[in-house]
């Protein structure tokens, strides 16, 4: 997810662990560590675009590295705390914090790292809980990458640890903002199981038959009401939308072809597309470039798209995910993996859509 929620995951785990032993200063180690997986990306001028895509959420958010970063960071932490906290200003007859053993250190890293990691799991990106070793993007889709009733409850439970007088204040405030983004999460599971229930009734009435396993429903941004999926038919997908708010539970789904004889067999075969065949973990589509005919978009039909309106062809869509390929490659010049930039503020696309859309407004799409 985003680096605010994760820097607020973080501080509110660590708080949570290291309270007594640190006070408010756990909040500050919180910050830093629930941030640092996502420092993969410091290697990126040193990786091409394919090694970015392979490393990003890769190595640093496998299942081991928790517990390596763990024993290797609470060492540091024992050495900086080893000796007892003084009580804090206004409190001269508290007894002085006890100081944080390795166990107290190791615990509280491995919850840090694991709930970043958890929570990256949620999103549709995948997560390679198994790297190096297995290079599957594992993922639930229950939670857009950005979802501000998640992060709000963290960020108000840390900011009443910073300001409340009383220990006790401070822990149960930051306790209740750690069980109301949980629970917020546990109620996108139930979202989600409804919203494929739904999805799966309109798919069976609309006669399209799924490719087994084939089908995600997904979150869309910032909410857990709107529901997106996108499902593997024959000669290509289908796109539907469903919000909570809809008066029934009808789902217009719209055909976008694979296309994949577009794509010449040199691009096919070549290292940049099979990376990005992987990464969409099969979802991907060929459509042609509106900005250039001598080229073919390939877009990773995973994430949600932005629509500049209900009548426009998804090859006028904007979408987070595509890459750019030769129609007609030049096999001496190598096949480049060229990522598209999303601007979504190009053709119209805008949020205010998305609003209107899970309000039940259907006109939008």
């Amino acid at each position: 997810m985003d680096s605010v929620t994760q820097a607020a995951l973080g501080a509110a785990v660590a708080f949570g662990c290291w309270h007594r032993q640190l006070g408010r200063r756990a909040l500050g180690w919180g910050l830093l560590f629930g941030t640092l997986p996502d420092l993969d990306i410091l290697l990126f001028p040193w990786l091409d675009p394919v090694q970015r895509l392979l490393w990003h959420r890769g190595e640093s958010h496998a299942i081991w590295a928790m517990f390596v970063g763990a024993a290797l960071f609470a060492p540091l932490l024992v050495r900086i705390h080893r000796h007892p906290t003084p009580p804090p200003p206004g409190a001269p007859h508290r007894s002085p914090r006890a100081p944080l053993s390795f166990r107290d250190a190791f615990v509280g890293l491995w919850l840090i790292f694991a709930t970043h990691v958890l929570i990256d799991v949620f999103t549709v990106y995948g997560t390679q809980l198994l790297a190096p070793f297995s290079r599957h993007g594992f993922g639930t889709n229950n939670l857009f990458i950005i979802d501000p009733l998640y992060t709000a409850p963290l960020l108000f439970g840390i900011l009443l640890a910073l300001v409340l007088r009383s220990p006790r204040a401070r822990h149960l405030a930051n306790v209740a903002g750690l069980a109301l983004s949980t629970l917020y999460v546990a109620w996108s599971f139930v979202a989600q199981a409804r919203a494929a229930r739904v999805f799966s009734v309109a798919l069976a009435e609309a006669g399209h038959t799924v490719a087994p396993g084939r089908g995600i429903t997904s979150a869309t941004p910032l909410n857990t009401l709107l529901w997106r999926h996108v499902a593997e038919v024959e000669g290509g997908f289908v796109i539907g939308y469903w919000s909570w708010l809809d008066l029934d539970d009808t789902v217009r789904f719209d055909f976008i072809p694979r296309a994949a004889d577009t794509l010449p067999p040199a691009v096919r075969e070549s290292r940049a597309f099979t990376t990005v065949e992987w990464f969409s973990q099969g979802f991907w589509a060929a459509l042609p470039s509106p900005e250039d005919p001598a080229s073919v978009i390939v877009a990773d039909l995973r994430f949600n798209e932005m629509r500049p309106g209900a009548d426009a062809p998804p090859s006028g869509w904007v979408w987070p995910f595509a890459w750019r390929f030769p129609a007609s490659p030049d096999p001496a010049a190598g096949i480049p993996l060229d990522q598209v930039p999303a601007d979504f503020g190009a053709r119209g696309a805008g949020f205010d859509d998305i609003w209107r859309r899970l309000r039940g407004d259907r006109s939008v799409w």
